[in-house]
């Protein structure tokens, strides 16, 4: 599949949504969270393009749909570079709207999780300017340190240790 703007990417949730709303006639609603690049394109704070959409967590009645858009969800392996509590902080989309409603997880769970991962493209994504302007770095810091957050979804204390270290770095270069 070619590398999609943002542009794209609200155009394909919006055939998305439409074809849910004609496989699906009755009044259920579903629900799409995407994270990764594509959030960050959506929420225009990178300007990259990007080969994939990918979905933390999507209505169990939709996923063989989300296959034929190429939304990958198997990023759910990487919930554990998640704060505990990420759906407390969802940003609610508005494009579709007929059968599904659309999320992106909040910037701040974003950076978390892209800081967990530790790959070039994450860390390049995250030094983003419109990036590092927008955080609301006091969030940030609650959702790495406190017990119920960065910390709870940890699959062991190394790779909280990991992230700890890779956060502090990010915090001392940017944070204003």
């Amino acid at each position: 599949m070619s590398d999609m703007l943002r542009e794209d990417l609200l155009e394909r949730l919006d055939r998305l949504d439409e074809d849910a709303s004609l496989m699906f006639d009755g009044d259920e609603r579903f629900h799409l969270v995407i994270v990764g690049g594509g959030a960050l394109i959506l929420l225009e704070r990178i300007s990259r393009a990007t080969h994939d959409v990918d979905a933390i967590s999507a209505s169990h009645e939709i996923l063989e749909l989300l296959e034929k858009y190429d939304i990958n969800c198997r990023v759910q392996t990487y919930i554990n570079n998640f704060p505990y509590n990420y759906e407390d902080r969802l940003v609610p989309l508005s494009v579709g709207g007929r059968k599904i409603d659309f999320y992106t997880a909040s910037l701040e769970d974003i950076v978390i999780a892209k800081l967990y991962s530790a790959r070039a493209t994450d860390i390049r994504d995250v030094e983003s300017e419109k990036v590092v302007e927008a955080i609301d770095w006091k969030l940030l810091e609650k959702l790495a340190v406190e017990e119920d957050e960065a910390r709870a979804s940890a699959l062991n204390d190394r790779c909280y240790a990991d992230f700890k270290a890779s956060y502090d770095d990010y915090v001392r270069r940017y944070r204003p």
